[in-house]
This record gives C-alpha cells, structure tokens and sequence, in this order.
C-alpha cells in the first residue's frame, strides 16, 4: 500500500495557510482491539498506525487558558472596525515557552480565517482578487524593518519580494507595497511570531518598533504578536526618552494577553487538571486505553510535564507511539517512564514534585482543621 506523505506548505506562505486553515480537522481513528489490529493485513496495519499517529501529534484540547484567550481576541477583533482615520489596537500573547501560544494562536487565526470567508466570500473584484483574512509572518533574530516588509510580501508571493533582492528597491517603497497587498487582499489579522526577537536597544530595534507603530496605523488589520517574556524586553514600557518614545506608544496600544501553565492539581485546580486529561482521554486511539487511564495518573504527569500544556502533549504523544510499537496499546507509568521528553521539563521534575506534596500536605491540614473546627 501506498500512502500519501503529507508535503505541507509553509505558513509563512499564503498557500500554506490556506491549507491550514481550509483544511478539514482529522478524524479520529477507529479504536480497535488488539485481535482486530493482529487480525489486520500488514498493508491494513501500516496504514492504520500511520493514520493513528497522525492524529495523536494533531489533535487539540481547549484549555480553560486558551478559551478565555479566544475570548479576548475576539472581543478585540470584533472591536477593531474603526475608519483609516482612527489607530486599531493590537494584542501580544506573552508566556514562558511551552505554553503552546503558537499553537493557540494559530488555531484562533483559522477561526478567523473560516469566519471571514463565511462572511465576505473568497474573492473580490469579480474574482479578479483573492481573499486573504490572514497574513502570519515570524521574527528572526536579526530581523529589520526591510526584512518585516519581505516576509510581509513573500506571504502574499508579490514579485517585489523576490526582486528587492536583485535590485535596489528602497525599504519605504517595500512597505508601500506591503500595505497595499494588506488592504487589497481584505487582511484583517496579521499574526506576528516570536516578537521578543526585537532588540529594542539597537538602532534598528527602535527603527523596527516604529515601523510597527506605522504599520498599525496604516493597515486596515489588526496585529496579533507572540513573544516570551515580553515585560523584559522593554517592548511594553512606558518612556519619555526621545529614543524610546515609539515604546511608550506601544505600551499604550497594545494590550498584553498571559497564557499561564497550570496550577498545582490540589484543592480547586484539580478540577481543572483532571479535565483536561480526561479530554485526553478520550481523544487516544490506543487498544488497551481505558476511560480513566491518564486521570488515574494525575500527580505523575504533573510532575513530569511541570504543568506546561507543551511538555504533556509531547510526553502523551511520545508514549502514544512508543506504545503502539512494543504492543502495550496503553499508557502506563511504565510506558511513559521509557519517555524523555524537553530538558526544561525534566530538569524542573524533582522540584515540582516536592512543591506538589506540600501543597497536598498543606491542603490535608486545612481540611482537618475545618472538620474539627
């Protein structure tokens, strides 16, 4: 049997996040016993692990962070339709790697994306012009303003992207021409990554922060920024230096969303853990998997993921794989202790544990003073 490799487009491309966005969710693979996978042909069984691991690296949980993230951003976007006279306001999601922001944001920026298509179509001028909701570029460590515009361009494959490289095309044409695709094309969501890679204490750090200062007020779209630990670039703070003002109108405009880890799974935020792997749960297409399998480990896999949504998912994934291998169909602690997963993670192990026993130490004590009481 021949399957197909999946040759996805990048999303820094207009057709890769067509893709992305248009593309229709995975479905869940049958959950099969163990005597209908040994009683499958090999090509059968090829193809259904494939499919099965597909979907255990794809599918998505809406964290109570990531619902009330959603939330906010659409209360902004919705907000945002205000005339070319007036400055739309932006959003940076800001939160310790591992968090999964790229991921949130990227899932809310299809929403948006299959809700614009929904409403206006998908194309203009009698089918002369594409519609493009979105457009989702990423900072590097050594982006400037003329490289912003570039990516900007290549997103949409305007020829100027290409050709500013092969002849001498000033950065403000480059911009101008970056607006127009933005305006003509119906974009009214930008999504910019990985934004702490500005260095704000360089000249062509600032020159950049203006350059978003203008972008804002230029384009018809709203900018959607992820950074980490944004509040110690100095991004967000407010000064009256001349060569930090562009700072200060950005602090001023654009509103900082956190996307915080999970809490400790004791007294009112083990609810919140225990639903989110029973979501888990539910979503593993492992023969042997039980109802209660990930909920039964709860602590242990707080402990091992630190309560970051990042390291879970790749700790469940891994031990997804690793179990469909060596036929134990399920995950057990001693399946998921054959797992490494990120060093961040596994470094910070011992330490999360012992503060996890306090605070059930702690918490045993409250409740005992308050039946006696």
């Amino acid at each position: 049997m021949i399957l197909p490799l999946e040759r996805d487009e990048l999303l820094s491309r207009w057709e890769g996040w067509r893709d992305f966005a248009e593309a229709p969710a995975l479905e869940q693979p049958e959950r099969l016993s163990v005597q209908q996978i040994e009683a499958l042909s090999e090509d059968a069984r090829v193809a259904y692990d494939y499919h099965r691991e597909r979907y255990h690296a794809n599918f998505l949980v809406k964290t109570p962070q990531v619902v009330r993230l959603n939330g906010r951003l659409w209360d902004l976007l919705d907000a945002n339709q205000q005339g070319p006279s007036r400055v739309k306001g932006a959003a940076v999601i800001d939160s310790p790697p591992g968090l999964g922001k790229t991921t949130a944001v990227d899932a809310f920026g299809r929403a948006f994306h299959r809700r614009q298509i929904l409403r206006h179509g998908r194309d203009f001028d009698d089918g002369q012009t594409l519609h493009i909701p979105v457009c989702r570029v990423a900072f590097s460590g050594n982006t400037t303003t003329r490289a912003l515009n570039e990516s900007i361009l290549n997103f949409y494959n305007h020829p100027s992207a290409d050709a500013s490289r092969s002849r001498y095309l000033r950065n403000r044409n480059l911009a101008a021409l970056a607006a127009e695709s933005v305006r003509r094309h119906g974009t009214r969501l930008i999504i910019v990554d990985d934004v702490h890679f500005l260095k704000i204490h360089t000249d062509e750090g600032v020159a950049l922060a203006n350059e978003l200062k203008w972008l804002a007020n230029e384009y018809p779209a709203t900018f959607l920024f992820t950074g980490v630990n944004m509040a110690s670039t100095g991004l967000l703070s407010e000064s009256k230096t001349d060569k930090q003002l562009a700072m200060s109108q950005i602090a001023r405009r654009w509103t900082r969303v956190t996307l915080p880890p999970f809490e400790h799974p004791v007294g009112e935020h083990r609810k919140t853990w225990m639903t989110l792997l029973g979501a888990i749960d539910a979503r593993l297409v492992l023969a042997n998997a039980r109802p209660h399998m990930l909920r039964e480990q709860a602590d242990y896999l707080y402990e091992r993921s630190t309560g970051m949504i990042g390291s879970l998912f790749k700790l469940i994934t891994l031990g997804a794989v690793h179990a469909m291998r060596d036929g134990t169909e399920q995950l057990t602690r001693a399946v998921l202790d054959e797992i490494d997963i990120d060093v961040a993670a596994e470094d910070a192990r011992e330490v999360v544990a012992m503060e996890l026993e306090e605070k059930k130490l702690a918490a045993a004590k409250r409740s005992k003073s308050r039946s006696v009481a």
